[in-house]
């Protein structure tokens, strides 16, 4: 996730703490900050109106968010028309995937899927309701929201970089993700591992300059040998799906 999008969280998680320290967030409070932060992110980044890969990327979502566990939760997807390969997931559902990472798996419709389905997996398993959590736990984000509208700003983080998922967090999407992709049938779970590898071949060219989807995440090569074990504990049945 670039930078920029660090801030529009940033800044909807300090809206959000009007909720006390301790205090859990509950679905529609999350739904709630999920739906502003998507509107600041669509005035920051134009939307891909292009029918054709609007349908496809809808139609790989929405058939994999039925193998999800959450109830209640509406997922919405859209193309952001960014170059760099990217994609990131909005608490409450909102799932963003830009242009640039479609035209890296234009020629694997399951890398694409891979991908699709780590962001929900990640929207799934509550990891932006337990990141919010975790922020006021620590009294870091400290703010007012009145009628859905960011009232003060106090305490945005110095250093946006430190709004990233756990590792524990990522390869628990990780494994969800090849769990949808393995129960619906419709996809190979392989292409998320196929990703990674077409990822790690990026990042050997580009190492320090490149914008990458997982450039905050877990070492590459670990997620390629924790993917392809889970996988491989899915297919001989020593895993339950």
């Amino acid at each position: 996730m670039r930078r920029g999008h660090y801030l529009v969280i940033s800044l909807l998680l300090v809206a959000s703490a009007v909720y006390t320290v301790g205090c859990s967030i509950g679905r529609d409070q999350e739904i709630e900050i999920g739906r502003e932060a998507s509107q600041q992110v669509e005035k920051q980044y134009p939307v891909n109106k292009d029918p054709q890969l609007n349908e496809l990327v809808n139609d790989i979502g929405q058939n994999l968010v039925k193998y999800t566990t959450r109830q209640g939760i509406d997922y919405t997807f859209k193309i952001l028309d960014v170059k760099e390969v990217n994609a990131f997931s909005l608490p409450g559902g909102w799932i963003y995937i830009n242009k640039g990472l479609i035209d890296a798996t234009r020629n694997s419709r399951d890398q694409l899927a891979g991908v699709i389905a780590h962001e929900i997996a990640h929207v799934d398993a509550r990891h932006h309701a337990e990141q919010i959590e975790d922020q006021m736990r620590v009294n870091i984000l400290i703010a007012t929201l009145t009628k859905g509208d960011v009232q003060t700003i106090a305490g945005v983080l110095a250093d946006l970089r430190s709004l990233r998922w756990s590792r524990k967090q990522e390869y628990e999407a990780d494994r969800l993700g090849i769990k949808y992709m393995f129960q619906s049938g419709a996809y190979d779970p392989q292409g998320l591992i196929n990703f990674f590898n077409t990822l790690l071949q990026m990042e050997g060219r580009q190492p320090s300059e490149f914008e990458q989807i997982f450039r905050t995440h877990p070492v590459t090569s670990e997620r390629i040998v924790r993917g392809q074990q889970y996988l491989d504990d899915l297919k001989a049945g020593r895993a339950d799906p």
